[in-house]
């Protein structure tokens, strides 16, 4: 371990009751994140109240979680200290609003089990209307609203009596949250369940907070607790999901936080290496060199798709960002055998490829994996392609009810993509990951998948404030040695 540096000594012992951390990449930020949470968790024994850390995603939180158990122990995250998403503190939150009957659930529940999503846990319906969830003064309903177009809406029937059960979804949750949050009574209810049970909070990665995550945090500091925020507005990169990047700094000002800056980093082990970070952080005109994909050890691009169109050597994690169709869901299975196989990881979506399968048996991976597996000897060989893929249909369907849509160019294009792969020598695979998968990780040499828009961009010099530009940032930034356009 590197003994700490000056400017994260003075992050981690600052006596500021609100303070911002501004971390750049390799700069030690989970090490001064998990030595901070350790001094608030012991630094004061005669108080009680929980110290609590959240972030956005589960990896992210883990990390957290074991990073702090190691330097601090065990006794660090015993109740009712914790380290979890903000999605769990909302929870606890519309909890604590339920149990004091300032909010009421359909049904009188105090209770909530609460899922990721709806997905393949209700049936659907081709209605054009939506059913969703809306709080009426302090009563929580059901109503529907307009579906999209393209929309394969939850079944309303359904909907409604898992609602009357006491089931909801984290996105209701934060439905309820929103609207909830601008009346009194509400706010002041949770800025006094806050106060009494909390001494102080730290989120990191507050670069990708939405609004509603920082009216959460605001309440914290109403309810005075002390309040550390840690992130980078140069690796924000969930706009997708809702983060305003933008609104982080104004509300960093406006609630009066110090700033503290890591700007040493750890991860840069060639001049060149260096020069890129210097340049890019500078918003300088920046060339990449090109490279030749066998070089590196993983392979960086915006998007899955980009990754399968590279040398087939390099192996992807996933084929897009969601598994919401039945055919990419199984083809998913068999990427799964593929990436366990050559790199020693799962398919980036697994969990989600059984959800949308309708797949919930513990048992079924292993009773499906030799099946799979002989499926992917046919797709080693030359055999057609047509026939693998009715012949996974009916390996899933040993498993799954789900209904397989009529065959697709895409199913098949899927399958190919696959039998390129395999038909690779052994040891040649490289990793394929999309810059949002890649964050937070690093590697010796990297490789970068590069658009036009891209290379005009870097011409230009990158700015913060373009979430493309941001992305491209992270994708350059995680090379300990060298980066290289493939």
């Amino acid at each position: 371990m590197n003994a700490l540096t000056t400017e994260q000594l003075a992050a981690i012992g600052d006596a500021s009751r609100r303070l911002y951390i501004e971390a750049a990449p390799g700069s030690g930020k989970t090490t001064v994140s998990a030595h901070r949470y350790g001094i608030h968790r012991f630094g004061r024994d005669a108080d009680s109240r929980a110290m609590v850390a959240v972030s956005f995603t589960r990896s992210a939180t883990a990390e957290l979680r074991d990073r702090v158990l190691t330097r601090w122990g065990d006794s660090a995250l015993s109740w009712p200290h914790r380290i979890v998403t903000l999605d769990t503190v909302m929870c606890d939150f519309l909890t604590h609003l339920l149990h004091e009957e300032i909010v009421r659930w359909p049904g009188g529940h105090h209770e909530l089990l609460v899922h990721d999503s709806w997905r393949a846990r209700l049936p659907r319906s081709d209605s054009r209307r939506r059913p969703v969830i809306r709080l009426q003064g302090s009563q929580v309903r059901t109503t529907t609203v307009r579906a999209e177009p393209y929309e394969h809406a939850v079944d309303r029937a359904a909907f409604e009596a898992a609602v009357e059960a006491g089931e909801c979804t984290h996105d209701d949750v934060r439905t309820v949250l929103e609207t909830g949050i601008t009346d009194e009574a509400v706010r002041g209810a949770l800025i006094r369940h806050l106060a009494t049970t909390t001494r102080a909070l730290l989120v990191d990665e507050v670069f990708d907070a939405n609004l509603l995550d920082l009216k959460v945090v605001q309440l914290a500091i109403h309810a005075g607790l002390e309040v550390t925020l840690v992130g980078d507005p140069w690796q924000a990169l969930y706009g997708f999901r809702g983060a305003r990047p933008d609104a982080v700094p104004s509300f960093i000002t406006a609630e009066g936080f110090k700033q503290r800056d890591l700007h040493h980093s750890f991860r840069w082990i060639t001049p060149e290496q260096d020069l890129l970070s210097t340049q890019l952080r500078s918003s300088e005109a920046t060339l990449i060199p090109i490279g030749d994909v066998e070089t590196v050890q993983v392979v960086l691009a915006r998007e899955w798709k980009s990754l399968w169109a590279t040398s087939p050597h390099v192996l992807p994690l996933a084929f897009k960002s969601a598994t919401g169709r039945p055919p990419e869901a199984a083809a998913t299975l068999l990427l799964n055998e593929i990436t366990t196989h050559a790199l020693g990881q799962k398919a980036v979506y697994l969990g989600d490829a059984y959800t949308t399968l309708g797949i919930t048996d513990p048992d079924s991976g292993a009773r499906l994996q030799p099946r799979l597996q002989g499926i992917l000897r046919q797709l080693s060989g030359d055999d057609d392609l047509d026939a693998i893929r009715s012949e996974l249909n009916t390996v899933i369907a040993t498993e799954s009810d789900v209904r397989m849509p009529r065959r697709h160019p895409s199913h098949i294009d899927r399958l190919a993509a696959l039998r390129a792969r395999l038909k690779q020598p052994s040891g040649r695979h490289i990793l394929g990951l999309t810059c949002h998968q890649a964050k937070g990780r690093e590697w010796d040499h990297v490789g970068v998948r590069l658009e036009e828009t891209d290379v005009q961009a870097l011409r230009q010099g990158l700015t913060y404030t373009k979430e493309d530009h941001r992305m491209l940032y992270v994708a350059l930034t995680r090379a300990r040695r060298q980066t290289v356009a493939v």
